[in-house]
């Protein structure tokens, strides 16, 4: 997936992959903090948030 304007690619899939992953890490680190700090354990949520960026940032990076 490509979004053009002219000849120039603007958006790929790679950036959206990329991106997504680090949003996604964004909020497993802030699921860690509220285990950490607030004794608020959601260890489903700070699992697969950290699982989804991992996936989404190796794909990103494995992408040409």
């Amino acid at each position: 997936m490509e979004i053009k304007k002219g000849n120039k690619v603007i958006i790929t899939g790679k950036n959206i992959c990329f991106v997504a992953g680090i949003l996604s890490l964004v909020a497993g680190i802030y699921w860690l903090v509220r285990a950490l700090f607030y004794d608020d354990t959601n260890l489903i949520a700070m699992l697969s948030s950290m699982c989804i960026a991992l996936y989404l940032i190796t794909y990103a990076g494995r992408r040409s």
